[in-house]
């Protein structure tokens, strides 16, 4: 094993992966929790002194978000149980686009001037459902992020 590959198995040691409620699919790279950045701590695409502008959260990191109000995810997937409906701090997630898979866009969602806004709700899809599991915003004003809906995604330890 090369010295970086011990390294890089470190970084992935107890790192989790986010799952699809519904059906499983995986929805996440294996990421690890921190906490989320504050207001001053990440950039917009308006403000950011680099191009092109990073995402808030680093890539191989998820957090709670704090807010998980500024978004109405609508009602859970017809059968699906609403033990997990309420939506206070924490319970939905952020991460970088970057450690996003198993998703779909929803085009008739996807609309911003520069990249997606994320105004027109849930625009990520479960490739493997079609459950409406999350939020991209990469727009001008908006950060670089994608939130997980903490009702339809499920933690687990990654396997990797």
């Amino acid at each position: 094993m090369a010295p970086n590959d011990k390294v890089e198995e470190m970084q992935i040691a107890g790192a989790e992966v986010f799952s699809c409620a519904v059906c499983g699919t995986r929805l996440s790279a294996p990421v690890r929790e921190v906490r989320p950045p504050g207001e001053g701590e990440a950039w917009t695409p308006l403000d950011s002194p680099v191009d092109p502008c990073p995402p808030r959260m680093a890539p191989g990191t998820f957090a709670r978000d704090p807010e998980p109000g500024s978004i109405s995810w609508g009602a859970p997937p017809k059968g699906f149980g609403k033990s997990r409906a309420a939506h206070e701090a924490g319970v939905d997630f952020l991460l970088s686009p970057g450690d996003i898979i198993g998703t779909t866009k929803i085009l008739g969602r996807w609309a911003g001037c520069c990249g997606p806004g994320g105004y027109d709700g849930p625009n990520l899809a479960c490739a493997g459902c079609g459950a409406e599991v999350g939020l991209w915003t990469a727009d001008c004003y908006t950060w670089l992020q994608v939130r997980l809906n903490g009702r339809l995604a499920r933690r687990s330890p990654s396997q990797t």
